[in-house]
Parts: C-alpha cells; sequence; structure tokens
C-alpha cells in the first residue's frame, strides 16, 4: 500500500470522480421528472426526493471509493464530484428538464381530454351493460328451471343392475329409474 498516491493516480480519481458527479446530477434530474410525472408538481415532497438523492450519492460515492481510489479518501474526490454535478446543472440540465416537463404536461392534457371522451362512453356502455345484466339474469334462472336434462344437475348413483337419476334442481325429487 502506497502512502503518497502518484500523481497520474489522483489525476484518475479526480477525473472519475467529476464523471460520477456529472452522472449523479442526471440521476437528480431523473429523479425530479418521476416525482413530476407522479404528482404533477416540482414542489411537491422536495423533501422526499431529496432524501432518496442523498442515499443514492452516498451509495454511489461509497462504491466509487472502494472501487477506484482503492478504498482511501480524498477530499479532492468529493470537491470534483460537486464541480461534476454544477458542471451538469449549468450545461444541460436545462435542455434535458424543460422538455421532459413540456411532455409531460401534454401528455396529462392529451389524457385529461381522452379521460372525458371514456368517461363518457363508459357510461352509455354502462348503462347499455346493465340492461343486459337485469335480462340476463332473468333469463338464465328460467333456463335452468326449465330444463330438466341439464348434465351438471344430475346426481348418479349405481345400484345393483340399475342406475338411478335424480335431478337435483328439482324441487319435488323426481327421480327416474333406468336399467342398464
Amino acid at each position: 500500500m502506497e502512502y503518497m498516491p502518484t500523481f497520474a493516480f489522483q489525476l484518475v480519481c479526480f477525473m472519475y470522480s467529476a464523471g460520477l458527479g456529472f452522472s449523479l446530477g442526471i440521476i437528480y434530474d431523473l429523479i425530479r421528472i418521476f416525482f413530476y410525472l407522479l404528482t404533477g408538481s416540482d414542489k411537491k415532497f422536495r423533501s422526499v426526493r431529496d432524501i432518496i438523492y442523498l442515499f443514492v450519492c452516498l451509495a454511489a460515492t461509497f462504491l466509487f471509493l472502494l472501487a477506484v481510489c482503492d478504498g482511501q479518501l480524498f477530499m479532492y474526490v468529493f470537491l470534483a464530484e460537486i464541480l461534476g454535478v454544477y458542471a451538469y446543472f449549468f450545461s444541460l440540465s436545462r435542455f434535458v428538464l424543460k422538455p421532459a416537463k413540456k411532455a409531460i404536461k401534454t401528455l396529462r392534457r392529451l389524457f385529461q381530454r381522452l379521460n372525458g371522451k371514456i368517461l363518457v362512453f363508459k357510461t352509455r356502455f354502462s348503462v347499455f351493460s346493465e340492461k343486459i345484466s337485469k335480462n340476463l339474469h332473468k333469463i338464465t334462472k328460467k333456463d335452468l328451471h326449465i330444463r330438466h336434462n341439464i348434465v351438471y344437475n344430475f346426481f348418479v348413483k349405481l345400484c345393483s343392475g340399475s342406475l338411478t337419476l335424480k335431478n337435483r334442481g328439482d324441487e319435488g325429487g323426481k327421480g327416474e329409474k333406468r336399467e342398464t
């Protein structure tokens, strides 16, 4: 283990941590877009969003320090991450976040328009389906009581040399006897 890391090693750690900071900025915008998609506002649940982002940053930094910096803590790694996050926010964030918010707003408007049309269709269809369900219940009840030869409504009992069929649906309990 080296007590004094080389300049090349320090430079590689600095550049990688700046890239990690840039990618953490992208992750923050993705989390913002996700919460904007769920709530419709950028201000709701801001503290929850920031706490989630904090845990993502802590986990990413810890794994980065283990993998790239051999578990050594350097102050310039944290400073490079912060520089990477600010570089993303001042360069690309406005080109990612604003179009995403506009797309989500247009999708919400489209779904609201479609939802109104779907509700009209749903009410018309529900009236039609209610009429069918009322009549269907009457038809099936009447149909089952009229027909006495439905297969699933019979009880079959085998006696010695004879076959007894009994209709379970009949109230009178008439049975037919057939010889086999």
